[in-house]
């Protein structure tokens, strides 16, 4: 929402206006981990009254299926820096990289091979009191993970505790036929929700089916973070791996003073807010 760098001074400018808005953590994409002034991070995120939750995709460097062992060592680095910054999981696309369209259709040994090395990951981030988390994403940006219940047979096929879902209502827009009935199938493997338009713009101004989304959420007694995903500050990285070309909303401030607004509106009205 507000940068896409991950530096102490960008960061400082981010966690002010989060801590302003009344946030309790801000999502930080582990999307390059060379050179990470963790230190510094955390640093300010404690300034600010603020904790951290860590996501990312692979690089294609350590893309899955294709290279298991770079994409382990990629992911316990991830772990590593995401327990540095206090953060008590690590989610997202663990499981593949963004972006990049196959050629064919994933195959049962492509998936196997994933859940091989993710029941590796998870293990050691167990041995670190955290969590590993796994977002299924539309067509266009992953071909493994589309679905929740695609995302429920590879937790199955993990087989470790710690291992959770995670979804993302944009994702489910394009992907699903509907809301809630995914959520209540997840139950309480979901621990973890990004709460986007269906153009990844302002909350509410779009056509995700939010009434759906906080209904399923209450119905399963949900109490994971409730996390508002949008794109207004984009590096080049993810612009090419979300496809965002123009701008989904006109700054921060607009996100907060009508998406935030809105989405705390419908959280308190299901009884997930105070």
């Amino acid at each position: 929402m507000w940068t896409s760098r991950l530096e102490p001074q960008e960061l400082a400018r981010a966690a002010a206006s989060a801590a302003a808005a009344g946030l309790a953590f801000l999502e930080l994409p582990l999307l390059r981990l060379e050179g990470l002034a963790w230190r510094e991070i955390r640093a300010v995120l404690r300034d600010h009254g603020l904790g951290a939750t860590c996501s990312l995709g692979l690089p294609k460097e350590a893309k899955l299926p294709d290279y298991p062992e770079r994409a382990r060592a990629f992911l316990l680095e991830a772990l590593r820096v995401a327990h540095a910054l206090e953060s008590p999981l690590l989610t997202g696309v663990v499981y593949g990289t963004l972006g990049e369209p196959p050629s064919r259709p994933p195959g049962v040994g492509d998936l196997e091979a994933v859940a091989q090395v993710l029941k590796k990951v998870a293990r050691e981030a167990q041995t670190l009191g955290m969590r590993l988390g796994v977002e299924p994403v539309n067509r266009y940006e992953n071909h493994l993970l589309n679905t929740a219940a695609q995302g429920l047979a590879l937790l199955e096929a993990i087989g470790e505790p710690n291992v959770f879902l995670h979804l993302d209502t944009y994702h489910m827009n394009i992907e699903e036929k509907g809301f809630k009935d995914p959520i209540l199938k997840a139950g309480s493997r979901l621990q973890y929700i990004h709460l986007s338009e269906s153009d990844r713009g302002i909350p509410g101004s779009g056509n995700v089916r939010w009434d759906e989304v906080f209904s399923g959420l209450a119905s399963i007694g949900y109490r994971g973070p409730l996390v508002m995903e949008s794109f207004v500050a984009v590096s080049p990285e993810i612009a090419r791996a979300t496809c965002i070309w123009r701008p989904v909303a006109e700054s921060p401030e607009q996100l907060i003073s009508e998406g935030l607004t809105f989405l705390r509106g419908k959280a308190r009205a299901s009884g997930l807010l105070a």
